[in-house]
């Protein structure tokens, strides 16, 4: 049972989604994620107990003891430059629930500043809260992008980022599309979510397909949700010149960059790195609203299925987008 400090609730967790980054933990590849630490941070639970502090702002908490609440994991310092400036996502000194030395949610129970809790309705099931978080990273990037001419649009990557970032720019007004994976299952969710070509790298190599699709000069803006060397490749390749490439995904640490097409082409690059409060608010909106829902792809199992649920998802996730573990 954790030890709550004043500004923290005490969590009774009822389900905690299964992030790309929880994967990275799981497999060993994360330096900030080692063993004897509990993973987890997609997360909605019931206030089991609630803080001794008030609010710093005065006034009482936005929840009360018994009520279902969404957690937004980000802990940012509040006093660097970037802070100060409203841009909590580059905080100097960020920190992540489930990252480092703090424990995250794959448990029965869990502790988290109480800032960092949002009431959500008993009406809202736990496959469709727990997407709030993973929302709020799609939201910021496209809050990113220069210019929206809603023009043509490419995604690397169609697991649960890429197409909760297809879903967002669908609600954007974006409609020439083109999703790429090699997950054919996956593809299929993309195509029922309104992606208009889909692209088996498997099968066909995906820069000339994208350029092919959009009259030879390439996608306008080019998103890599996946984050190794061969997608961020082939997203400098398959952007038109002038255009814009997003990155989002974390795989691999490093990756060689043909910096002359960059350079040649004016090409945009541009990182994304989770979100702002105000992201995380829209995310939440866009989620209780039902303009997001991937639950149809999405599956819970016990948290003592948890191996199982990583192998799963490691090995053959089909067109699972999301495992969600319950305590």
């Amino acid at each position: 049972m954790p030890s709550p400090a004043p500004d923290e609730a005490l969590l009774r967790v009822q389900g905690t989604g299964i992030c790309g980054s929880d994967m990275v933990g799981f497999l060993g590849l994360s330096p900030r994620r080692q063993p004897g630490l509990v993973l987890g941070h997609e997360t909605v639970a019931t206030v089991e107990r609630m803080p001794i502090s008030a609010p710093t702002g005065g006034g009482e908490w936005p929840f009360h003891e018994g009520q279902r609440v969404v957690l937004n994991p980000f802990i940012p310092c509040g006093k660097c430059e970037a802070c100060r400036a409203g841009r909590i996502n580059v905080c100097t000194h960020w920190r992540l629930i489930g990252m480092d030395s703090i424990d995250g949610t794959f448990a029965e129970w869990a502790k988290a500043p109480a800032a960092n809790l949002f009431p959500v309705p008993d009406s809202l099931s736990d496959e469709r809260a727990v997407m709030i978080e993973p929302l709020a990273n799609g939201v910021h990037l496209f809050s990113l992008i220069r210019q929206h001419n809603f023009g043509t649009l490419a995604i690397f990557g169609a697991g649960t980022q890429g197409c909760l970032l297809l879903s967002v720019a669908r609600l954007l007004g974006y409609r020439d599309i083109a999703m790429v994976d090699v997950n054919p299952a996956r593809l299929n969710v993309a195509k029922e979510l309104g992606a208009k070509i889909l692209i088996d790298a498997r099968e066909t190599d995906p820069v000339t397909a994208i350029r092919d699709s959009f009259g030879g000069k390439g996608a306008d803006i080019v998103i890599e949700a996946y984050g190794d060397t061969v997608t961020r490749a082939a997203c400098i390749q398959a952007a038109r010149r002038g255009g814009e490439i997003l990155l989002l995904g974390l795989h691999e640490v490093n990756s060689t960059v043909d910096f002359t097409t960059i350079v040649r082409h004016e090409l945009r690059l541009q990182g994304s790195f989770v979100y702002t409060d105000a992201d995380f608010a829209r995310s939440k909106t866009l989620i209780e609203s039902g303009d997001v829902d991937l639950s149809r792809w999405t599956r819970s199992l016990p948290l003592d299925q948890g191996q199982a649920a990583f192998d799963q998802l490691l090995t053959d996730p089909g067109s699972t987008m999301k495992i969600v573990l319950t305590a």
